[in-house]
């Protein structure tokens, strides 16, 4: 009863927290109230990799950048360096403009929905684009193919292993409406002539977003969006084993030591009341 209530009232649907700082440390640092340097250096690392391969893959597209916008690899890949960059955007306004931390922590709730959004989004576009998707003998396999289909799925575990901000239950409406969002943009992109140039070229995005066959395409879409809930599901508990690691491993040095912290530093410690978020 006391778990539906915290998991399931209507506040949890909101990307509201009561320490917008969680959105700027790991899990891994005892001391939660004031930012990290080595973190700094992981999140800067995260950003550049995001970026630099996100831009390389408008640059190397087969179409010039021109179709670039269609796939959901990319659109996925475009949240993925979204929250990274604003991750890094908080977390360095923290420590190298202090009296502007309120203002840069505004934004973490546009952090969190990507982040929840990105994470799930990624594990999805690896799973179906290597087993459902790929052709060996039509697709080639290259360093760019690789990061936006699979290194994507790499940084994003590594990343929900490091953050110390909470995944919320009710949180998968966002991974659902990013599902639906796409369906709807595949059937008007369809409906105004897909990516056909002529009649004999096939008019869908993807092989199983055939529009002219309406019944199994829409039922298609209802999986994959279905896929990410399950997928939001799992990165759910996925935070709960972090946790569940971090309090058995870390937080079993000095009891002393770690009540003299608690009282100093109320917020350095709030990580266990988000164990429960």
């Amino acid at each position: 009863m006391l778990f539906c209530k915290k998991h399931f009232s209507v506040t949890q649907f909101y990307p509201i927290h009561d320490e917008p700082t969680m959105f700027a440390c790991s899990q891994w640092q005892q001391d939660k109230s004031r930012p990290n340097l080595i973190y700094l250096m992981y999140r800067c690392a995260v950003a550049v990799t995001f970026l630099v391969t996100w831009i390389l893959s408008i640059v190397k597209d087969k179409d010039g950048g021109s179709k670039w916008p269609i796939f959901l690899t990319n659109w996925g890949y475009t949240m993925c360096t979204l929250q990274a960059l604003i991750a890094l955007g908080m977390l360095s306004t923290w420590i190298l403009v202090p009296n502007l931390k309120e203002k840069a922590f505004k934004v973490y709730p546009l952090y969190w929905v990507l982040h929840t959004v990105a994470t799930p989004l990624a594990f999805g576009i690896t799973f179906m684009y290597w087993i459902v998707i790929y052709d060996a003998k039509r697709m080639p396999f290259n360093a760019m193919n690789y990061f936006v289909h699979g290194n994507n799925s790499i940084l994003m575990m590594i990343d929900l292993w490091m953050v110390a901000h909470p995944i919320r239950i009710l949180h998968f409406v966002y991974p659902a409406v990013c599902g639906v969002t796409y369906t709807i943009f595949s059937v008007i992109y369809y409906s105004a002539g897909g990516t056909g140039t002529n009649k004999e070229e096939p008019k869908c995005i993807y092989r199983i977003l055939d529009w002219d066959r309406p019944l199994s395409t829409a039922l298609t879409c209802v999986g994959v969006t279905i896929f990410l809930i399950c997928l939001h599901f799992l990165v759910y508990l996925v935070t709960k084993l972090k946790i569940s690691v971090y309090q058995k491993c870390c937080s079993a040095k000095s009891d002393e030591s770690y009540m003299a912290e608690t009282k100093a530093h109320p917020a350095a410690y709030v990580n266990e009341g988000m164990s429960n978020d």
